[in-house]
């Protein structure tokens, strides 16, 4: 079975439904962890992400941000990381010159993990497999 784990910009996508094809492309990938297709993993330092993009950047309310916290706790096959490796991101953040909290989700991939994102950014991580979720879904 293959290992994904679910970047930020993913459950943006599919909680805010403001790009049609990324929201499609997500929700495709959803329906599939959730059918046993795919085993997922996202991390506490997403949600942290996802909790400061809802609240401000689209002002969504506090009880709407622990909805949708509560709603991917609850999706079948997910895997919650709570652990980073500090000093691998800094080798990141340091060797790539990105963002902190995008070194520290790759600090927390599992090995033979491919992590699934629209950032563009995150290819210059050389240390990691970086996918879009339309290179995952089942038939493509």
């Amino acid at each position: 079975m293959k290992k994904i784990f679910i970047d930020t910009n993913l459950w943006v996508r599919f909680f805010i439904e403001d790009n049609h094809e990324q929201f499609d492309q997500t929700k495709t990938l959803l329906a599939q962890v959730e059918e046993g297709n795919l085993r997922a993993y996202t991390s506490t330092i997403v949600l942290l992400e996802l909790q400061f993009v809802l609240q401000k950047l689209y002002f969504l309310s506090f009880e709407k941000a622990v909805e949708i916290f509560e709603i991917i706790r609850k999706v079948r096959n997910i895997t919650i990381i709570e652990k980073t490796n500090l000093d691998l991101a800094i080798k990141f953040f340091r060797l790539y010159k990105i963002k902190f909290p995008d070194c520290l989700i790759a600090s927390q991939l599992p090995k033979d993990i491919i992590l699934v994102s629209f950032d563009e950014e995150l290819v210059k991580i050389k240390e990691i497999t970086l996918k879009k979720p339309k290179q995952i879904i089942k038939g493509n």
